[in-house]
């Protein structure tokens, strides 16, 4: 089997090839530009991971928003073939969900002009407080001399295109809350909110990245796919979402080319929020029908050719079982049996200022005992006293979408299991579980603690990452092939 085409376009040339890269890569093994960075006590974060938690999972069980307006923007001349996938999500949004969905083209003379007009149109007919505004582009995309987003017609160099950073701007001007989602390379932008409203975007792929064409492996595809799957259950979040479409699309096993190379198809979703209001809360999507009505249409799809695959592994979680006393297994840090974590989660590093206090085993249990919204939602792997104090997390990918940007806080990497190599304290200090133990190994039983109240707190973060591997088939616990690990090292 063949690689597909992968279309990505730049300033000035008809492709982008991996030889040809639109920057140059940024060194990343030795940079410690972070390093004199620190947040300045573990409460403070603690308070934080409370906050995007609370965002992450509404327990609403009902849509908050008055109506929904949808806008689905593909090139008139549609030389990706987008048509399919996009009348497909027109119909889960509308008949599904009860959206007011729309399909725009745009056309290839005054291009720029005509997608303007068409987002005023929008914006001053529907836009109000209690609505939600989802907007939708596939197509071809690229990255102008100003690092930001545009949308191409086709791959010619002398193609007609339009600056989404402009659109963004007009959407970033309402006083509803806008969801993006594109399904194009090098997705990201910087252009951030300026109304009232929160903004979020989920990308098909990051900054300079491709994206697969429309088929199994599309974002789109994907997308239509958990759609239709949650379209019965409570009100989610974007943050979910995310988290579920990047879940399915590693799920989905890569080809192999006539050459018998595994070849990885799947590009990683990314997830950013641009809102300025860090208080805000976040975007909540549910279904404006009846859960009955939802129930029969969601059969009715999949029997007319829907995309959905019926019973699979989830990411979903009940925001309900998380505030439940008598559920004796924490969801958000539950495995399966293949050793797996049901969410997937994402390794961080924090750097505190100075010196918080004796790392003995019990006395760093007992200190970071004392902050609940650690053991809930967070798995110390590490404590490390460095010239500042040094710990590493693990945390659930949903709830780190929504983590407030921090240089002290750094990404290490995704993960899919608990830590497989624990090494010993090398202060001679016994566990209290017995034996010589490790700081992540008295975190690792499944504990649930009940929230304290939350304040509100910073938000937004970029989750994109910079590699997109395959995933192991090893589940036994063995590391075999070390290219699906992340392996940490102090040197």
């Amino acid at each position: 089997m063949d690689t597909p085409s992968f279309y990505t376009v730049s300033s000035g040339a008809s492709s982008v090839t991996d030889d040809y890269p639109l920057t140059p890569p940024t060194p990343s093994t030795h940079d410690t530009s972070k390093s004199s960075f620190h947040i300045s006590d573990i409460g403070s974060f603690a308070e934080s991971l409370q906050d995007a938690a609370n965002q992450a999972f509404p327990n609403r069980g009902r849509s908050r928003y008055h109506t929904v307006n949808v806008c689905l923007i593909r090139w008139a001349e549609d030389e990706l073939n987008i048509k399919p996938e996009l009348d497909l999500l027109h119909d889960t949004f509308s008949h599904l969900y009860g959206f007011n969905t729309e399909i725009w083209l745009i056309p290839s003379t005054a291009s720029q002009i005509q997608l303007t007009s068409m987002t005023c149109t929008f914006l001053q007919k529907f836009d109000e407080e209690g609505n939600l505004f989802i907007v939708y582009y596939g197509g071809h995309g690229t990255i102008n001399s100003a690092r930001q987003n545009q949308w191409w017609c086709t791959q010619s160099p002398d193609s007609p295109f339009v600056d989404w950073s402009a659109i963004q701007t007009l959407f970033g001007t309402a006083r509803s809350d806008v969801l993006i989602l594109l399904d194009c390379c090098a997705a990201a932008s910087s252009a951030a909110g300026m109304g009232t409203g929160t903004m979020e975007a989920i990308a098909a792929c990051g900054w300079e990245t491709r994206a697969p064409p429309p088929g199994e492996y599309s974002f789109t595809h994907t997308l239509i796919e958990v759609l239709e799957e949650w379209a019965g259950k409570p009100s989610f979040s974007a943050a979910m979402l995310h988290t579920e479409v990047l879940f399915v699309l590693k799920q989905k096993r890569p080809e192999r080319g006539r050459d018998g190379r595994v070849l990885e198809w799947c590009a990683t979703p990314v997830h950013w929020v641009y809102t300025g209001d860090p208080k805000a809360r976040g975007i909540e999507i549910s279904s404006l029908k009846g859960e009955r009505v939802v129930g029969k249409m969601v059969g009715r799809e999949r029997e007319d050719g829907g995309v959905g695959m019926g019973m699979r592994s989830t990411a979903w979680v009940d925001a309900m079982d998380l505030d439940d006393e008598d559920v004796l297994v924490n969801p958000l840090t539950d495995v399966r049996p293949s050793g797996e974590y049901r969410v997937p989660h994402v390794l961080i590093s924090i750097a505190l200022e100075g010196d918080q206090g004796t790392l003995d085993a019990a006395s760093c249990r007992r200190w970071l005992g004392d902050f609940p919204a650690l053991v809930k939602y967070a798995t110390v792997e590490g404590v490390y006293k460095s010239y500042s104090t040094l710990l590493t997390l693990s945390v659930p990918l949903t709830i780190w979408d929504l983590l407030p940007d921090h240089p002290a806080c750094s990404f290490i990497g995704y993960i899919t299991t608990p830590n497989k190599y624990k090494l010993p304290l090398r202060s001679g200090i016994n566990s209290p579980y017995g034996g010589r133990g490790s700081f992540s190994s008295m975190y690792s039983r499944p504990m649930l603690a009940r929230a304290r109240k939350p304040d509100g707190k910073l938000r937004s973060a970029d989750s994109s990452y910079g590699s997109d591997g395959g995933e192991s088939e090893g589940s036994d616990g063995e590391v075999e092939d070390w290219a699906g690990y992340v392996l940490v090292f102090f040197v």
